[in-house]
């Protein structure tokens, strides 16, 4: 009795070592092909470069490290603690397999709230300096991050109708057992909101406006705020590409028949072709449905909005059809 229980134990983990390698190493990669493939939309060939954005935070992490006087204890906190919410975030939302440890824990809301921590450091981080500008900026970032907490609650009520547990987990094993018709097009507006809201980096202005919060440090503190902003967008874009394909995630019972690699390899090649076509999607969004003249943070929260309350309606009709 006490040997399975061990054995699914050990699984879990390994499996959990292997979700969270791939994502931490893969996330600065997701964010140059997401920047990559918005530059080809908009008219500029210019060949991919998926290790650059390594290259740069490996470059700011060997700068020599720069803190303000006026905020040196929490500049030193701050972004450590905002790559820790986010890392746990990304622990929570499945990638290529479920039954990892934290899976009942997979709830939008605690995986939003702890977005929205990372999200609110990195903000105390330009605030603390006490400089206009970087101040400046923070506060203008904060301002649109409140944008997305009317969606986020929105969604969450939308996604308590559809899951059945409450959690992305429950998501997928309902998709391997059930019809996810009824759900599909609801699930994909709700990702979208969720896009639209939360991942902002191909958006030129936010750069600027990040780079603008980040002008007062250097060394590990930046390179890890910068690595952190990445991984706030790539854990959004995994909790899409969970809502809108459930059934590219697969069951531990699928991998634990194939210890030699076969099935582990596949799943983590799905996910990595399903990533590859969220972050053409997201691109997209922002190139030509949040085009130029249109990309300040109001009309995005308002579409974003939209995009839940549609969500909801279908959702409702579908059922009352039903």
């Amino acid at each position: 009795m006490v040997a399975p229980f061990l054995a699914a134990r050990m699984q879990a983990l390994l499996l959990a070592g292997w979700h969270m390698a791939l994502v931490a190493l893969m996330a600065p990669v997701w964010i140059a092909l997401l920047r990559w493939m918005a530059t080809c939309m908009q008219g500029e060939r210019h060949p991919p470069a998926p290790l650059a954005h390594w290259r740069v935070l490996r470059h700011a992490w060997r700068q020599a490290g720069v803190r303000s006087a006026a905020g040196a204890q929490v500049t030193a906190v701050a972004p450590w603690l905002g790559l820790a919410a986010a890392l746990a975030a990304a622990g929570l939302v499945p990638s290529f397999c479920i039954g990892l440890p934290g899976s009942d824990l997979s709830d939008l809301l605690i995986v939003g709230g702890l977005l929205e921590m990372a999200f609110l450091a990195l903000v105390v981080t330009a605030l603390a300096a006490g400089l206009a500008r970087p101040g400046h900026a923070g506060l203008k970032a904060a301002c649109i991050g409140i944008m997305i907490q009317p969606v986020l609650l929105l969604v969450c009520v939308v996604l308590g109708l559809c899951l059945p547990d409450g959690t992305l987990a429950g998501l997928v094993r309902q998709a391997h057992v059930a019809d996810m018709n009824v759900v599909r097009v609801p699930l994909a507006l709700v990702a979208a909101a969720l896009v639209l809201a939360g991942v902002e980096e191909s958006d030129g202005a936010a750069l600027r406006l990040f780079a603008t919060m980040l002008e007062d440090l250097a060394g590990p503190d930046r390179a890890v705020a910068l690595y952190a902003r990445d991984l706030l967008a790539v854990v959004w874009m995994m909790v899409a590409r969970d809502l809108v394909w459930p059934e590219g995630i697969v069951e531990p019972d699928l991998v634990a028949r194939s210890w030699r690699g076969v099935s582990l390899l596949g799943a983590m090649g799905l996910w990595a072709a399903h990533m590859l076509l969220a972050c053409g999607c997201v691109a997209g969004l922002r190139v030509f449905v949040v085009s130029a003249g249109r990309q300040h943070a109001g009309w995005r929260a308002g579409l974003a909005l939209l995009c839940a309350l549609m969500a909801g309606v279908l959702l409702f009709a579908g059922r009352g059809a039903d």
